[in-house]
């Protein structure tokens, strides 16, 4: 973990990407899908509306902290998704997830696009509250939008899909997890959706923005924040997403938090993306965002049922 995470440059000026894109198509058909479901999930296509921008921070506070809303037309009430940018925790900005949130909310989600001050202005812990403040904002405001506070999934990417794991991991414990913030005033998370995300920190090099989510760079600050060493059994169900050839985040640490999750009896399914680096992982996510999806509408949406999958990982 060398330099930070990529995921804004990669999403930035799609218009001067035309090669790249190319490259997508060629490649959007190279991935192994494990643990997926026998049949394909039918999920449902909608319009969506973008609502004004919310502020999820009290009206004293510094930074200034709003979060997106997008929700389908339909009756609902939605399942609701949270998702959780990437940055290297050093760039907490809720619009690089628009897209996403547009596709979710096209199939019937609910989604709220938080975002959340650099870890420098507080470290981890202060991270996990300014994403605390925006479920909190949804708990308060979710019979004048809609929004099924019983039916809640996160997702992210890179450092974001590393909070989405330990927010969801420390929300479900029972006790709380130590180091760790539990808001009683939400709900247990019924999936996570990660993609590239740093899961086991005490394999990575030291750097400054890791110094300034853990305040410091200890082993035990290392191994409280990775959620590969903070798994318990009621964690949520996880769709993994990673690229084969990614040497920022290397694969290994998908691979390790699935055979965690496996370990624990814990529902997950592992989407590989074959020939793909860090950065063309998300100019050529069309796939597995089509796969995250279908899961989200199984885990999250759908009544909780067994579902036959053609083997795990």
């Amino acid at each position: 973990m060398q330099s930070r995470f990529l995921l804004k440059s990669a999403f930035a000026a799609p218009l001067r990407l035309g090669a790249m894109l190319v490259l997508a198509g060629l490649l959007s058909a190279c991935a192994q899908h494990l643990n997926a479901p026998v049949q394909a999930t039918p999920m449902p296509e909608t319009r969506f509306r973008a609502n004004d921008p919310v502020r999820i921070t009290p009206a004293d506070s510094v930074p200034v902290l709003y979060a997106y809303l997008y929700t389908p037309v339909t009756l609902g009430p939605y399942p609701s998704i949270v998702t959780i940018p990437g940055g290297g925790w050093t760039d907490g900005d809720a619009t690089d997830m628009r897209f996403v949130a547009e596709y979710l909310a096209q199939r019937g989600f609910a989604v709220l696009a938080i975002e959340h001050r650099p870890a420098a202005q507080g470290g981890l812990e202060q991270v996990l509250a300014d994403l605390h403040a925006g479920m909190r904002w949804m708990v308060r405001n979710a019979r004048a939008h809609r929004l099924d506070m019983q039916r809640v999934g996160l997702l992210g990417f890179e450092s974001g899909g590393h909070l989405a794991a330990l927010l969801a991991l420390a929300q479900n414990a029972q006790p709380p997890l130590s180091g760790l913030p539990r808001d009683a005033m939400l709900p247990a998370i019924r999936a996570v959706v990660a993609g590239g995300a740093p899961m086991d920190l005490t394999t990575f090099d030291d750097t400054p923005a890791l110094r300034a989510l853990l305040q410091g760079n200890g082993e035990a600050a290392r191994r409280m924040a990775s959620p590969v060493h903070r798994m318990h059994a009621a964690a949520p169900p996880f769709f993994l997403f990673h690229g084969t050839r990614d040497a920022e985040v290397p694969i290994a640490q998908a691979e390790a938090m699935a055979e965690t999750l496996t370990e624990q009896g814990v529902r997950v399914e592992f989407y590989r993306m074959e020939l793909r680096g860090h950065t063309t992982t998300y100019l050529t996510v069309t796939g597995a965002l089509q796969a995250a999806a279908q899961f989200l509408w199984r885990t999250v949406a759908e009544p909780e049922t067994d579902t036959q999958t053609d083997g795990g990982p």
